[in-house]
């Protein structure tokens, strides 16, 4: 059985990668953990398990999938808990987390590179991807999903009334794509918010093939990361 350790940004991320996941595999061969971390620094860090994994004798795959509490938790987490993840067999660690709100457009190659800069690898494959400007961006693009919220909500109602087209446009190029996702809603007297509800409801809307395929292809960030799973899957997404 391989190991993939996946560690996010917050509640958002850990909706988005379970249930993409969990769509486009075989779900009798996968079996996702999803863990919140808590403290660090100088308080003890914690972990409580938000959903336990089932592993039965058809398990390919083991993802855990942990919660950071926030973008600037990411790395430390990441490398304070590599070392005891190698050693239980993962082989693969990878990071996700937005850009915005503590970097502008302009300041993405340098965060980048501070991010993965001399990140351990020996043993296990350890990488962290950026969602730009926010992981909302993904949403956004993922536009179809909109008229599962409410008919009136396509493309060029939207365009029409808040000046950018889902289905045309790179939802990467906007700086606030979770103010975007929230005035689109808005347009059909709905709303988003981070509420784990909300977004498990926005997230079970999304077309996973379409997401790890053509919107992947048209995305740079979101193709990034689908890139580096399908690495750990062997092509399976």
């Amino acid at each position: 059985m391989k190991k993939l350790a996946i560690f996010v940004e917050g509640l958002t991320e850990q909706i988005l990668v379970r249930q993409m996941l969990q769509t486009v595999l075989d779900q009798n061969r996968i079996a996702i953990q999803t863990v919140k971390i808590t403290g660090g620094h100088n308080v003890r860090m914690s972990f409580t398990v938000m959903r336990a994994a089932h592993v039965d004798f058809q398990t390919d795959y083991y993802i855990l999938v942990y919660d950071c509490g926030g973008e600037t938790n990411v790395k430390g987490y990441m490398l304070a808990h590599r070392e005891k993840l190698v050693s239980s067999g993962y082989t693969m660690i990878l990071g996700l987390r937005d850009v915005y709100p503590n970097f502008e457009r302009d300041q993405i190659p340098k965060l980048l590179r501070g991010l993965n800069h001399q990140l351990p690898q020996k043993k296990a494959r350890t990488q962290i991807y950026l969602a730009i400007m926010e992981t909302e961006a993904w949403f956004l693009g993922e536009y179809r999903h909109l008229k599962k919220v409410s008919r009136m909500l396509t493309p060029e109602f939207v365009a029409k009334h808040l000046g950018f087209n889902p289905r045309t446009e790179n939802m990467e190029d906007r700086n606030h794509p979770s103010d975007d996702m929230k005035a689109a809603y808005q347009l059909a007297g709905h709303d988003y918010t981070k509420k784990r509800d909300r977004l498990n409801a926005v997230v079970r809307k999304l077309d996973f093939n379409f997401f790890t395929h053509g919107l992947a292809d048209k995305m740079p960030s979101l193709g990034a990361f689908v890139s580096g799973l399908e690495q750990f899957f062997k092509h399976d997404l």
